[in-house]
């Protein structure tokens, strides 16, 4: 049996995801947000803008986006005011629990 391409892709969604919550995770006592490109530098996840100059921070973008669909991320501004991302309080609870 072997895994299939898609297979693969929504290996991979998972685990970036778990990457994504985790960072966020501890960070959720500092009480504010923080930005794409902070959660992709802790996380190890590409963030250059490529040969064609295209986002920064795209994947991390994404899978926020993903992660605010289902209800586990929330926009909080950073400490400085810009734009941010945050655990939402449920979801801090129930990983909580792994910890």
């Amino acid at each position: 049996m072997s895994i299939r391409p898609k297979q693969f892709g929504r290996l991979g969604t998972f685990y970036l995801q778990e990457a994504v919550l985790d960072v966020l995770g501890e960070h959720y006592n500092e009480g504010y947000g923080i930005g794409p490109s902070e959660i992709s530098r802790r996380a190890g996840i590409y963030r250059e803008r490529g040969p064609d100059d295209k986002m920064n921070d795209a994947i991390v973008t994404g899978i926020l986006n993903t992660l605010q669909e289902q209800n586990k991320v929330e926009r909080t501004p950073q400490e400085n005011q810009r734009g941010g991302w945050r655990l939402t309080a449920e979801e801090f609870e129930r990983r909580r629990d792994d910890v």
